[in-house]
């Protein structure tokens, strides 16, 4: 029994191997994420909360840098009926800081959304999205890493009907997931 947890141990401290390494050049990750949010600052007649999820990708550009595709879906607690919003993201993320079995990250994204009622209201159903923050990575097993972060989401429709008809949500929480990496 010693002996396995030796084993195990000696296992947990070795430094990730080349397919281990999330921010390596050419490397697919894909993961998932919980994530809430609480509107930070208010200049619409509502107050929102945000419970969501993200599935997607990540594709390492250079070393220290990947390209990042979500698919995210959040549930929105907001004055008027509640609503479900579907989007779909792309942006980056990039390495900071690197130490042991931890890494310290800074992202960002872009997007568009669409939601069933209009969010928030008096705002429309369609809404571009941009979404930064950071966290960190800390390896678990060889090509499985915790994801936490705290995110910044901003919710908007840009005008696009009318300066009238453009309140927004600034929202900001916690984001916790898993990462996997392919061979």
């Amino acid at each position: 029994m010693l002996l396995l947890l030796a084993g195990a141990a000696a296992r947990a401290q070795t430094p990730p191997g080349p397919h281990d390494e999330v921010f390596a050049r050419g490397r697919w990750h894909a993961d998932a994420s919980l994530s809430g949010a609480l509107e930070a600052w208010n200049y619409n007649t509502s107050h929102e909360e945000l419970l969501g999820i993200a599935e997607g990708a990540t594709y390492g550009l250079r070393n220290g840098l990947l390209l990042t595709l979500h698919q995210r879906v959040h549930y929105i607690s907001q004055r008027a009926n509640d609503t479900w919003l579907l989007g779909l993201t792309f942006g980056v993320r990039g390495r900071v800081y690197e130490r042991g079995r931890t890494t310290v990250f800074l992202d960002g994204a872009l997007g568009i959304s669409d939601a069933a009622i209009a969010t928030p209201p008096r705002g429309t159903r369609f809404n571009y999205l941009a979404i930064g923050g950071g966290g960190m990575l800390v390896r678990l097993r060889p090509r499985v890493h915790l994801l936490a972060g705290l995110h910044l989401m901003h919710i908007s429709n840009a005008g696009l009907r009318s300066r009238s008809r453009n309140p927004d949500i600034e929202a900001i929480g916690p984001t916790l997931g898993l990462v996997f990496g392919f061979r």
